[in-house]
């Protein structure tokens, strides 16, 4: 009923929109014409920077060199022989370009293709550095571009730029392509792939450990957000009809900055409002830098005036809304609506671990010492041992975030000594931190959801189009129920809707874990669970470790500081000591053995209780 309701209100408002753009030549002059065709361009370039910026979580400078490189194919491409050879006067056109000619359509689809071709040559060998290299690799790709263009004449016509190009970006043109933009970007982002992107955003350490990929998301999602970028830039060269290398300054990207941050970073909504807020806004100030007469005082018109209140009341909405208008919520009619509820599903699982002489150095420092241990099906078992010990390095080889420097480590009698953390948990293994790494910016149920992406099949270009590949509502209304029902078994159900960061602690642990069982996983490693727990806490924690073991048919590793926890908890315990694997055994035996009470209390209390 609900989804009835809001598609039907989304349609009428839809066909509204269509009259009106249908009447708008009868309507509007020429001029809000020209505006109403920049908000739609406008807002194409902002989802594109927004979904590599806002939701994915990377920082690009470089899209008015995307942009550029859309126009130029696309206007080359409409432009006509005779146009060509009438334009080309400081070096002769290259003759294979004279002749090449295509529709319109075609000519948007190849600018498209063409700046994400040169986005995925930027981001294969940027995006595996991290951090700011990206924004500073694309601000000097977008200079680059625009000083090839500049010296390439007999391609580009250099400084001359390309006039008289085609003026094919009609209202019906503009406001179309931006139409199948945003279909495509919000079915994404309401699959659950949509959810991956923003996880590698939130936490990129804690995606992997859900088996995502995340250098091959980041890699997609900045090729599609160059996509639109050239996408962009040809509807606009065609509107403007003239190009030339000077229009993609970066003061190009710094205008799509500022529309997203206006509208909302990561949000769909607040692309479309910040690209209609900036683009009339720039146009309706213009009046400030024209003589004014006000109560008989004559005003001169200063030049750039405009520009400046512009920025002052960017400032002010930056001082008083930071995240922006729309921050990362998108509109929905069930803001009229009052809320329903969900629904529910189950699971499955089994495993067996062998490590055998497994050494982690780095450098001259040894983390982790030729440790050999094997764990059985449906065992609890501890990993202890003072500070510094190796137990989290132990837990980093062990789920593929370090490469073991020697040894053996088997799973399911398969080795996965060196595969990635993504590989790892699609092997059936996952993991939670010492630190907890939840996605904060996302719901209870979407952090779930996440983690059950590694075991859905459709790829993620059936996201852009779930009306024709019906398997992502299948399999995301599936991936729905089973996290809603994994959160009622944890206790969480009543928390589905609310913000992940807005949780109190202990509920966080559990969700940690509920979006690890999101995975199927076979196995769990769990890194101190019971850290900033008070003894209460603790004991619930006890309980509901051993239920996690006999609910869901898993075997458990953790590491634990609480004694009490491991000794009552764990049916089989090992010992770390500086790297070194020193004792294993059941609690009783690990309770005695003095190699353990020396490590943890030193020598004098080893000597003390065998007295």
């Amino acid at each position: 009923m609900r989804r009835v309701r809001s598609l039907t209100l989304s349609v009428f408002s839809i066909i509204l929109f269509a009259v009106f753009l249908n009447k708008a030549p009868e309507l509007l002059n020429g001029y809000w014409q020209r505006i109403l065709n920049l908000i739609a361009i406008n807002a194409i370039l902002a989802l594109s920077l927004n979904l590599i910026y806002g939701i994915t979580g990377m920082f690009s400078l470089g899209h008015a060199g995307f942009m550029a490189i859309g126009a130029y194919v696309s206007a080359l491409l409409v432009l006509s022989p005779a146009q060509k050879n009438a334009m080309w006067i400081l070096e002769d056109i290259y003759p294979w370009l004279l002749n090449v000619n295509a529709p319109f359509i075609i000519s948007l689809i190849l600018a498209g293709l063409a700046a994400a071709f040169f986005g995925l040559l930027v981001a294969l060998p940027v995006l595996r550095l991290g951090g700011d290299y990206l924004g500073i690799a694309t601000l000097g790709f977008a200079e680059i571009i625009r000083i090839l263009i500049t010296n390439t004449a007999r391609l580009t016509n250099g400084s001359l730029g390309l006039k008289g190009i085609p003026a094919y970006t009609t209202l019906f043109m503009s406001w179309s392509c931006l139409g199948i933009v945003l279909l495509c970007t919000v079915c994404m982002l309401r699959s659950n792939f949509g959810g991956v992107l923003r996880a590698v955003r939130d936490d990129e350490v804690a995606a992997k450990m859900m088996g995502i990929n995340t250098f091959k998301v980041k890699v997609l999602a900045f090729t599609l957000g160059c996509f639109g970028g050239g996408l962009g830039g040809a509807l606009m060269g065609n509107l403007i009809t003239t190009i030339d290398p000077r229009m993609f300054m970066i003061t190009q990207t710094y205008n799509i900055l500022m529309i997203i941050v206006v509208g909302g970073l990561g949000s769909v909504t607040g692309s479309i409002i910040g690209s209609f807020l900036v683009t009339t806004m720039l146009e309706c100030l213009r009046f400030v830098e024209n003589p004014i007469t006000v109560f008989n005082i004559n005003i001169p018109g200063i030049p750039g005036m405009r520009m400046v209140i512009f920025s002052l009341l960017l400032i002010v909405v930056i001082i008083f809304r930071r995240e922006g208008i729309m921050g990362m919520r998108e509109f929905s009619w069930d803001i009229f609506f009052p809320k329903p509820k969900h629904k529910k599903v189950k699971e499955e699982s089994e495993t067996v671990l062998e490590l055998e002489n497994v050494k982690l150095r780095f450098g001259g420092l040894s983390a982790v010492e030729n440790l050999s241990l094997k764990i059985k099906r449906l065992e609890i078992v501890g990993l202890i041992g003072p500070n510094g010990a190796g137990k989290t390095s132990a837990f980093n080889v062990i789920s593929g975030f370090y490469k073991p420097t020697s040894g053996t480590i088997k799973f399911l009698g398969k080795s996965i000594g060196g595969l990635r953390p993504d590989e790892v948990c699609r092997a059936g293994m996952s993991r939670t931190f010492q630190n907890i790494r939840l996605f904060g910016h996302e719901t209870v149920l979407q952090n779930v959801m996440i983690g059950s992406r590694v075991r859905q099949k459709y790829q993620w270009w059936q996201s852009l189009m779930p009306f024709i590949f019906t398997d992502v509502i299948r399999e995301d209304s599936t991936a729905k129920a089973q996290a809603m029902n994994l959160l009622e078994q944890l206790g969480l159900d009543e928390f589905a809707e609310e913000q992940a960061s807005s949780l109190p602690y202990g509920a966080q642990r559990r969700l940690e874990i509920a979006r690890a069982l999101a995975t199927r996983p076979k196995f769990l490693l769990l890194d101190e669970p019971a850290a900033g727990m008070n003894p209460q806490e603790s004991e619930e924690l006890m309980k509901f470790i051993r239920r996690l073991r006999d609910e869901f048919n898993l075997t458990i590793l953790l590491i634990e500081h609480d004694m009490k926890v491991v000794m009552n908890v764990c049916d089989y315990i090992h010992v770390l000591d500086q790297g070194v694997h020193i004792a294993q055994g059941t609690p009783d035996e690990i309770r005695k053995n003095p190699r353990v009470i020396e490590a943890y209390l030193g020598a004098g209390a080893s000597e003390g209780s065998a007295a």
